[in-house]
């Protein structure tokens, strides 16, 4: 591996892990594999990067690990993986925007968190419930509609809301801290 590229995936992987972990319903050893998968892409393809992805390693990692975590899926039908494309699209947001390790005394991983926590606590109790039940409970869409006794579309809004809520919430966050 080149020197490079292991300084790169050593600042990336605390992120890659927790958004392989979100990707797996917290499975942890799915989502180490799912880590261990793509930095191997992603060494072999790393002259790829530069040509497509304008300097974001992070998103670039991102992408290669939602398509192994679902190969992993499909190929041995082990774990749970999502492949709800909102929901996809709800991690894509927030790990984007958190996407550069800050130095400190907290991990990155456990930063995330708290932040995430944080601004998801500045939501209204029913976009706390739908963040709950997608991203806490697990559960696709039409489930959480069902348990929270709402349509699909009104509980997709609802939860597309909380996200850009929360994405917002984070971009101040990240303004403030610079």
């Amino acid at each position: 591996m080149d020197h490079a590229f292991a300084i790169l995936a050593a600042e990336h992987r605390p992120m890659l892990l927790a958004y392989a972990r979100a990707l797996c319903y917290g499975d942890g050893h799915a989502a180490e594999d799912v880590v261990q998968e793509t930095l191997l892409v992603a060494c072999r393809r790393l002259a790829e990067f530069r040509a497509e992805n304008d300097g974001h390693f992070g998103r670039w990692l991102r992408g290669i690990a939602r398509n192994k975590a679902l190969e992993a899926h499909r190929a041995a039908g082990r774990g749970r993986v999502v492949a709800d494309s909102r929901i996809i699209e709800g991690l894509e947001d927030v790990f984007g925007r958190l996407d550069t390790p800050s130095a400190g005394d907290e991990a990155w991983e456990e930063t995330v968190r708290r932040r995430v926590r944080e601004c998801v606590g500045r939501l209204t109790a029913r976009l706390q419930a739908a963040v709950q039940r997608v991203y806490g409970d697990g559960l696709n869409l039409q489930a959480a509609a069902t348990a929270e006794g709402a349509t699909y579309a009104a509980f997709a809004q609802r939860l597309s809301r909380a996200r850009e809520l929360v994405r917002v919430c984070l971009e101040q966050r990240s303004q403030e801290q610079r």
